[in-house]
């Protein structure tokens, strides 16, 4: 039991290092491009190309790690994180437009999902999934406000060189410790699709048009307009996100372990979305600085606490048999949307004004809302306990 706690703290550590990374690139790249000049489509594209990646990058990681194993695929990808931030010594060239697809690609949830799987106990799978997952929300914004901070003291590639280090650190402590788990079975790639339950599908597509509704306006139009609207630092810009996102991972965190709703999971999934349509709708209009924020962790909250139920409902519904691919499946519908979400949103904002971005938004969450729908009650009735048990801490 020691070495299988040993084992989701290091999968946790090596997740939240690579998430460090990414939340400083969330404030570091739009900060540091709309001061030079670049407009807001184009810097929404260098997140298209982050975003396209994460849409194929599930099934990539899903069968690799079906065929050469968990440890050999965590720790490949923990270094491939810690390369391309290299490419950042040349910010001028098309290496930049390289290391965002890259980053994309080596996606690391299912990475820590299939270790949360298979070394921990059933009762403590929910709990284990949303700690780690929620934390490294935290972890994104806490590089939100330190590459923002080391923004405003330090040249770009100096900043992202000091992330490869953390992420260089954790790759050889996964490399030492982690251990190794290879599935016996291999499903053909065109049989995936068809060996996939329909409940796996049903909620990726719910979860990927919710992810869409929140990447449409938070990946590159919030920056961006922190900046240029109330003329914020780019150290304060690093704080507001770091505290938005720290929040969203406490949230996940607290409400997976202490909070249970007397309801099914398909309700809540269904509620959380009419309440996050209508903050949506609140947004659009012009707001002060502090009404805008207040609404932004509304909008968090309830996110939040839809996130817990998607992220247990997938380690619920996927099998013990081939856990990589049922997993990989879910995150590929996840994503789809988000690539979509960002560029459009931004070139919705660049014609019409900030308030299509949310417009977008609220269209997209109602049609998670109405996905959603179409899971089985009985499913979502068997997630009755959900928090109601004894969960050890890590």
């Amino acid at each position: 039991m020691d070495s299988d706690k040993r084992t989701i703290a290091i999968v946790a550590i090596g997740h939240w290092s690579a998430a460090l990374t990414n939340g400083a690139m969330r404030v570091v790249l739009p900060v540091y491009f709309a001061a030079a000049g670049g407009s807001i489509s184009k810097i929404a594209f260098l997140f298209f190309l982050f975003k396209l990646a994460e849409v194929v990058a599930p099934m990539g990681m899903g069968l690799t790690l079906n065929r050469l194993g968990y440890k050999r695929t965590f720790v490949s990808a923990l270094g491939i994180h810690t390369l391309i931030s290299c490419f950042f010594l040349f910010p001028a060239s098309v290496l930049v437009f390289f290391e965002r697809f890259v980053r994309g690609i080596v996606y690391m949830t299912d990475l820590s999902a299939v270790y949360i799987k298979h070394f921990s106990s059933r009762e403590k799978q929910r709990f284990f999934v949303n700690l780690i997952l929620g934390l490294k929300e935290a972890s994104k914004g806490v590089g939100m406000v330190t590459g923002g901070l080391l923004l405003t003291v330090l040249t770009l590639q100096k900043t992202i060189i000091v992330f490869a280090a953390v992420t260089a650190a954790s790759t050889f402590m996964a490399m030492r410790f982690l251990p190794d788990l290879r599935e016996r079975s291999r499903t053909p790639v065109r049989k995936i699709w068809r060996a996939v339950d329909g409940k796996i599908k049903t909620l990726g597509w719910g979860f990927g048009l919710l992810n869409g509704a929140l990447d449409a306006w938070g990946v590159v139009i919030l920056p961006v307009y922190l900046t240029t609207v109330f003329g914020l630092s780019p150290g304060i810009v690093g704080t507001v996100m770091m505290t938005e996102y720290v929040f969203h991972g406490v949230v996940v965190s607290l409400f997976s372990r202490y909070i249970n709703i007397p309801s099914d999971a398909r309700t809540i999934l269904v509620m959380t979305a009419l309440a996050l349509i209508a903050v949506c709708l609140i947004l659009s209009v012009p707001l002060p600085l502090s009404t805008f924020l207040v609404l932004v962790f509304v909008y968090l909250f309830f996110f939040s606490v839809s996130m817990v139920y998607y992220n247990h409902l997938r380690l619920e519904f996927a099998s013990e048999v081939q856990t990589s691919l049922d997993l990989a499946t879910f995150t590929t519908l996840s994503n789809v949307f988000k690539p979509i979400a960002v560029l459009a949103s931004g070139l919705l904002v660049e014609s019409f004004g900030l308030s299509w971005a949310f417009y977008f938004a609220a269209l997209l969450t109602l049609f998670s809302a109405l996905t959603c729908l179409w899971l089985p009650r009985a499913a979502a009735r068997s997630n009755a306990l959900l928090g109601s048990y004894e969960a050890g801490v890590l």
